[in-house]
Protein backbone atom coordinates (compact mmCIF):
# COMPACT_ATOMS: atom_id res chain seq x y z
CA UNK A 1 0.00 0.00 0.00
CA UNK A 2 1.26 3.45 -1.00
CA UNK A 3 0.72 6.37 0.59
CA UNK A 4 0.02 10.06 -0.81
CA UNK A 5 2.33 12.72 1.57
CA UNK A 6 2.84 15.94 0.64
CA UNK A 7 5.63 18.02 1.99
CA UNK A 8 5.68 22.26 2.34
CA UNK A 9 5.95 21.98 -1.39
CA UNK A 10 4.02 20.01 -3.61
CA UNK A 11 6.06 19.88 -6.02
CA UNK A 12 6.44 20.29 -9.61
CA UNK A 13 4.32 19.48 -12.97
CA UNK A 14 6.43 17.66 -14.78
CA UNK A 15 6.49 15.57 -11.20
CA UNK A 16 3.49 14.95 -10.91
CA UNK A 17 2.89 13.55 -14.46
CA UNK A 18 5.74 11.69 -13.95
CA UNK A 19 4.66 10.33 -10.87
CA UNK A 20 1.29 9.09 -12.19
CA UNK A 21 3.00 7.69 -15.39
CA UNK A 22 5.18 5.85 -12.92
CA UNK A 23 2.47 4.28 -10.97
CA UNK A 24 0.56 3.26 -14.57
CA UNK A 25 1.40 -0.86 -15.08
CA UNK A 26 0.59 -0.41 -19.20
CA UNK A 27 0.49 -4.64 -18.83
CA UNK A 28 -2.18 -4.46 -16.65
CA UNK A 29 -3.78 -1.18 -17.44
CA UNK A 30 -3.47 -0.53 -13.71
CA UNK A 31 -3.44 3.16 -12.75
CA UNK A 32 -4.27 4.22 -16.96
CA UNK A 33 -7.13 5.96 -15.69
CA UNK A 34 -5.27 7.57 -12.97
CA UNK A 35 -2.52 9.11 -15.88
CA UNK A 36 -5.24 10.31 -17.88
CA UNK A 37 -6.36 12.48 -15.29
CA UNK A 38 -3.05 13.50 -14.26
CA UNK A 39 -2.40 14.57 -18.46
CA UNK A 40 -5.23 16.70 -18.01
CA UNK A 41 -4.61 18.10 -14.76
CA UNK A 42 -0.79 18.58 -16.22
CA UNK A 43 -1.94 20.62 -19.35
CA UNK A 44 -4.06 22.71 -16.29
CA UNK A 45 -0.94 23.47 -14.48
CA UNK A 46 0.79 24.77 -17.39
CA UNK A 47 2.24 21.81 -19.26
CA UNK A 48 1.77 21.82 -23.02
CA UNK A 49 2.44 20.03 -25.96
CA UNK A 50 0.99 17.93 -29.24
CA UNK A 51 0.89 14.37 -27.49
CA UNK A 52 0.08 15.19 -24.04
CA UNK A 53 -3.30 16.82 -25.57
CA UNK A 54 -4.16 13.46 -27.12
CA UNK A 55 -3.48 11.38 -23.77
CA UNK A 56 -5.62 13.45 -22.28
CA UNK A 57 -8.25 12.71 -24.47
CA UNK A 58 -7.27 9.36 -24.82
CA UNK A 59 -10.29 6.58 -23.47
CA UNK A 60 -9.38 3.51 -21.22
CA UNK A 61 -10.70 1.26 -24.05
CA UNK A 62 -7.99 2.49 -26.61
CA UNK A 63 -4.96 -0.17 -27.33
CA UNK A 64 -2.39 -0.04 -24.79
CA UNK A 65 0.43 0.09 -27.79
CA UNK A 66 -1.41 3.21 -28.51
CA UNK A 67 -1.40 4.68 -24.62
CA UNK A 68 2.39 3.89 -24.41
CA UNK A 69 3.51 5.35 -27.52
CA UNK A 70 1.23 8.23 -26.39
CA UNK A 71 3.33 8.56 -23.47
CA UNK A 72 6.52 7.88 -24.01
CA UNK A 73 5.79 10.85 -27.01
CA UNK A 74 4.44 12.64 -24.10
CA UNK A 75 7.66 12.82 -22.21
CA UNK A 76 9.51 13.34 -24.30
CA UNK A 77 8.31 16.69 -25.85
CA UNK A 78 8.00 18.18 -22.33
CA UNK A 79 11.67 16.63 -21.49
CA UNK A 80 10.49 14.75 -18.73
CA UNK A 81 12.57 11.77 -18.33
CA UNK A 82 10.95 8.00 -18.04
CA UNK A 83 10.17 6.49 -14.97
CA UNK A 84 12.59 4.24 -13.22
CA UNK A 85 15.66 6.61 -14.96
CA UNK A 86 16.04 9.97 -12.17
CA UNK A 87 19.20 9.28 -10.45
CA UNK A 88 18.42 8.96 -6.54
CA UNK A 89 18.45 12.48 -4.85
CA UNK A 90 17.18 14.27 -7.84
CA UNK A 91 13.83 15.32 -8.99
CA UNK A 92 11.72 16.58 -11.93
CA UNK A 93 12.57 20.12 -12.51
CA UNK A 94 10.05 23.04 -13.74
CA UNK A 95 10.17 23.33 -17.50
CA UNK A 96 11.89 19.52 -17.83
CA UNK A 97 14.81 17.55 -16.94
CA UNK A 98 16.23 16.96 -13.22
CA UNK A 99 17.64 18.83 -10.25
CA UNK A 100 18.75 18.19 -7.03
CA UNK A 101 15.93 17.80 -4.92
CA UNK A 102 14.53 20.12 -2.46
CA UNK A 103 14.52 19.18 1.33
CA UNK A 104 11.07 20.26 1.54
CA UNK A 105 10.06 16.93 3.89
CA UNK A 106 9.77 16.70 7.68
CA UNK A 107 10.68 13.54 9.77
CA UNK A 108 9.28 12.72 13.20
CA UNK A 109 10.89 9.03 14.67
CA UNK A 110 9.04 7.30 17.37
CA UNK A 111 9.76 4.13 19.91
CA UNK A 112 6.40 2.38 20.63
CA UNK A 113 5.30 -0.98 21.30
CA UNK A 114 4.62 -3.26 18.38
CA UNK A 115 1.24 -4.79 18.52
CA UNK A 116 0.97 -8.03 20.46
CA UNK A 117 4.39 -9.60 20.97
CA UNK A 118 5.51 -9.19 17.20
CA UNK A 119 9.34 -8.64 16.53
CA UNK A 120 10.07 -8.60 20.65
CA UNK A 121 8.06 -5.64 21.62
CA UNK A 122 8.93 -1.71 20.26
CA UNK A 123 9.66 -0.80 16.87
CA UNK A 124 11.05 2.78 15.30
CA UNK A 125 8.10 4.36 13.29
CA UNK A 126 8.81 7.43 10.80
CA UNK A 127 6.53 9.79 10.24
CA UNK A 128 7.52 11.88 6.89
CA UNK A 129 5.14 14.93 7.15
CA UNK A 130 2.87 13.81 9.88
CA UNK A 131 2.14 10.10 7.78
CA UNK A 132 3.72 7.34 9.49
CA UNK A 133 5.52 5.52 6.65
CA UNK A 134 6.32 1.80 8.19
CA UNK A 135 3.04 0.54 8.45
CA UNK A 136 2.33 1.68 4.82
CA UNK A 137 5.41 -0.48 4.11
CA UNK A 138 6.51 -3.61 4.89
CA UNK A 139 4.29 -3.55 7.80
CA UNK A 140 5.86 -2.49 11.11
CA UNK A 141 9.27 -0.69 12.07
CA UNK A 142 12.46 -1.59 13.11
CA UNK A 143 13.19 -2.82 16.61
CA UNK A 144 15.41 -0.10 17.99
CA UNK A 145 18.66 -2.20 18.30
CA UNK A 146 18.25 -3.33 14.91
CA UNK A 147 18.88 0.64 13.51
CA UNK A 148 19.79 2.80 17.15
CA UNK A 149 21.40 0.78 18.91
CA UNK A 150 24.82 0.14 19.32
CA UNK A 151 25.19 2.30 16.24
CA UNK A 152 22.48 5.30 15.37
CA UNK A 153 22.26 3.67 11.29
CA UNK A 154 20.24 6.85 10.45
CA UNK A 155 22.94 9.02 10.93
CA UNK A 156 23.58 10.62 7.42
CA UNK A 157 26.86 10.51 6.32
CA UNK A 158 28.83 11.70 2.78
CA UNK A 159 28.97 8.14 1.88
CA UNK A 160 25.38 6.40 1.18
CA UNK A 161 24.22 3.91 3.10
CA UNK A 162 21.51 1.17 3.20
CA UNK A 163 19.50 0.49 6.19
CA UNK A 164 15.90 -1.42 6.92
CA UNK A 165 13.61 0.63 8.27
CA UNK A 166 10.48 -1.72 8.39
CA UNK A 167 9.73 -5.42 8.14
CA UNK A 168 6.90 -7.88 7.97
CA UNK A 169 4.08 -7.45 10.07
CA UNK A 170 4.92 -11.29 11.64
CA UNK A 171 8.18 -9.14 13.35
CA UNK A 172 10.96 -10.94 10.44
CA UNK A 173 12.88 -8.69 8.01
CA UNK A 174 13.00 -10.59 5.44
CA UNK A 175 9.77 -11.74 5.34
CA UNK A 176 8.62 -8.49 4.16
CA UNK A 177 11.58 -5.74 3.80
CA UNK A 178 11.66 -2.17 3.10
CA UNK A 179 15.05 -0.03 3.57
CA UNK A 180 15.95 3.51 2.99
CA UNK A 181 19.19 4.63 1.35
CA UNK A 182 20.60 7.46 3.70
CA UNK A 183 22.51 10.09 1.61
CA UNK A 184 23.75 13.69 2.81
CA UNK A 185 24.14 16.14 0.32
CA UNK A 186 25.57 19.81 1.35
CA UNK A 187 22.78 21.36 3.67
CA UNK A 188 20.50 18.09 2.80
CA UNK A 189 19.49 14.65 3.38
CA UNK A 190 18.34 12.35 1.15
CA UNK A 191 16.34 8.96 1.98
CA UNK A 192 15.15 6.61 -0.92
CA UNK A 193 13.31 3.95 -0.74
CA UNK A 194 13.87 0.41 -1.83
CA UNK A 195 12.11 -2.92 -1.83
CA UNK A 196 8.35 -2.35 -0.35
CA UNK A 197 7.86 0.95 -0.53
CA UNK A 198 5.59 3.54 0.87
CA UNK A 199 4.77 6.20 -1.55
CA UNK A 200 6.29 6.44 -5.20
CA UNK A 201 9.26 9.32 -4.59
CA UNK A 202 11.81 9.86 -2.22
CA UNK A 203 11.81 12.60 0.19
CA UNK A 204 14.43 15.18 1.32
CA UNK A 205 15.04 16.89 4.68
CA UNK A 206 16.77 19.91 5.62
CA UNK A 207 20.46 18.26 7.28
CA UNK A 208 20.26 20.61 10.06
CA UNK A 209 16.36 19.24 11.10
CA UNK A 210 17.44 15.87 10.30
CA UNK A 211 20.57 15.60 12.58
CA UNK A 212 18.16 16.83 15.48
CA UNK A 213 15.69 14.51 15.08
CA UNK A 214 18.00 11.46 14.82
CA UNK A 215 20.12 12.54 18.07
CA UNK A 216 17.11 12.97 19.62
CA UNK A 217 15.18 9.66 19.04
CA UNK A 218 18.90 8.08 19.81
CA UNK A 219 19.17 9.86 23.10
CA UNK A 220 15.68 9.38 23.90
CA UNK A 221 15.15 6.17 26.53
CA UNK A 222 11.81 6.70 28.51
CA UNK A 223 9.96 4.34 26.51
CA UNK A 224 12.71 1.58 27.53
CA UNK A 225 11.74 -1.46 30.25
CA UNK A 226 14.49 -2.45 32.39
CA UNK A 227 15.10 -5.38 30.06
CA UNK A 228 15.53 -3.10 27.30
CA UNK A 229 17.71 -1.03 29.39
CA UNK A 230 20.33 -3.76 30.35
CA UNK A 231 19.82 -4.57 26.85
CA UNK A 232 21.32 -1.58 25.56
CA UNK A 233 23.84 -1.37 28.22
CA UNK A 234 25.57 -4.81 27.11
CA UNK A 235 25.16 -4.29 23.20
CA UNK A 236 26.75 -0.83 23.45
CA UNK A 237 29.55 -1.87 26.02
CA UNK A 238 30.54 -5.39 25.52
CA UNK A 239 33.83 -5.93 24.43
CA UNK A 240 33.43 -6.66 20.78
CA UNK A 241 37.16 -7.23 19.01
CA UNK A 242 37.55 -9.63 22.21
CA UNK A 243 34.70 -11.17 21.31
CA UNK A 244 35.51 -11.77 17.87
CA UNK A 245 38.87 -13.19 18.86
CA UNK A 246 37.08 -16.26 20.04
CA UNK A 247 34.95 -16.17 16.81
CA UNK A 248 32.13 -15.21 18.95
CA UNK A 249 29.54 -12.68 17.30
CA UNK A 250 26.92 -11.11 19.32
CA UNK A 251 23.27 -12.36 18.24
CA UNK A 252 20.44 -11.21 20.41
CA UNK A 253 20.18 -10.09 24.37
CA UNK A 254 16.60 -10.70 25.93
CA UNK A 255 15.52 -11.77 29.48
CA UNK A 256 14.94 -15.78 29.10
CA UNK A 257 11.41 -16.17 27.69
CA UNK A 258 11.16 -19.50 30.11
CA UNK A 259 12.00 -17.24 33.11
CA UNK A 260 12.53 -13.52 33.14
CA UNK A 261 14.50 -13.75 36.28
CA UNK A 262 17.73 -14.59 33.70
CA UNK A 263 18.91 -12.32 31.37
CA UNK A 264 20.50 -13.96 28.44
CA UNK A 265 23.27 -13.11 25.84
CA UNK A 266 22.68 -15.08 22.88
CA UNK A 267 25.93 -15.39 20.75
CA UNK A 268 26.99 -17.31 17.29
CA UNK A 269 30.02 -18.79 16.30
CA UNK A 270 30.83 -18.85 12.31
CA UNK A 271 27.12 -20.32 11.47
CA UNK A 272 27.86 -23.77 13.32
CA UNK A 273 27.04 -22.87 17.18
CA UNK A 274 24.74 -20.62 19.53
CA UNK A 275 25.78 -19.96 22.95
CA UNK A 276 23.46 -18.62 25.62
CA UNK A 277 25.00 -16.54 28.80
CA UNK A 278 22.84 -15.89 31.09
CA UNK A 279 22.46 -13.47 34.24
CA UNK A 280 20.27 -13.33 37.31
CA UNK A 281 18.55 -10.13 38.15
CA UNK A 282 18.47 -11.01 42.25
CA UNK A 283 16.63 -7.45 42.23
CA UNK A 284 19.64 -5.61 40.80
CA UNK A 285 18.76 -2.40 38.18
CA UNK A 286 19.59 -2.50 34.81
CA UNK A 287 22.69 -0.83 34.76
CA UNK A 288 24.02 -3.34 37.80
CA UNK A 289 23.56 -6.30 35.63
CA UNK A 290 24.77 -4.69 32.17
CA UNK A 291 28.23 -4.21 34.29
CA UNK A 292 27.99 -7.68 35.40
CA UNK A 293 27.48 -8.82 32.17
CA UNK A 294 29.59 -7.43 30.09
CA UNK A 295 32.49 -8.23 32.77
CA UNK A 296 31.76 -12.37 32.52
CA UNK A 297 31.71 -11.61 28.16
CA UNK A 298 35.35 -9.87 29.32
CA UNK A 299 36.71 -12.92 30.63
CA UNK A 300 37.91 -16.08 28.74
CA UNK A 301 34.73 -18.08 26.97
CA UNK A 302 36.55 -21.43 29.09
CA UNK A 303 35.66 -19.57 31.98
CA UNK A 304 32.04 -19.38 31.41
CA UNK A 305 28.63 -20.78 32.52
CA UNK A 306 27.59 -20.97 29.74
CA UNK A 307 24.82 -23.21 27.43
CA UNK A 308 25.79 -24.30 23.88
CA UNK A 309 23.32 -25.16 20.78
CA UNK A 310 24.49 -26.71 17.32
CA UNK A 311 23.33 -24.81 14.76
CA UNK A 312 24.57 -27.76 12.28
CA UNK A 313 22.62 -31.01 13.26
CA UNK A 314 25.91 -32.87 12.15
CA UNK A 315 28.13 -31.55 15.41
CA UNK A 316 27.55 -33.34 18.69
CA UNK A 317 30.85 -31.99 20.48
CA UNK A 318 30.69 -28.72 21.85
CA UNK A 319 32.35 -25.82 20.29
CA UNK A 320 36.16 -25.82 20.77
CA UNK A 321 36.09 -22.80 22.99
CA UNK A 322 33.77 -24.38 25.73
CA UNK A 323 35.06 -24.81 29.42
CA UNK A 324 34.19 -27.39 32.01
CA UNK A 325 31.31 -25.45 32.90
CA UNK A 326 29.57 -25.45 29.55
CA UNK A 327 26.56 -27.21 29.06
CA UNK A 328 23.78 -28.35 26.48
CA UNK A 329 20.91 -26.05 26.03
CA UNK A 330 17.84 -27.52 26.67
CA UNK A 331 14.70 -26.02 25.22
Amino acid sequence: MMVGVTGKGSGSAEQRLYDAVGRWNADTGYGLADMIHAACQALIDGLDSPTLRELAGASLRDPSWDIRELVAKSLEELRIPYPGTVPPSFALATGGGVARRPGVDSLRLEVVPTPGDAGGGFQVEVYVNGTEMTSAAAGLGMDPYDILVPTNRLVAASQPRTVPIARCECGVYGCGSTDVTIRRDGDLVHWDWSIEVPMNRGVSFSAAEYDVEVARVAADHSWETAERTAGRRVLTDMDRDRLRSHGLKPSWVANDYRDHELFRVALQIDGDYQVFVDTLWRGRGPEEVAREVCATLALPPSEWRATWQAIDPTLTKPPKIAGPSWRPARF
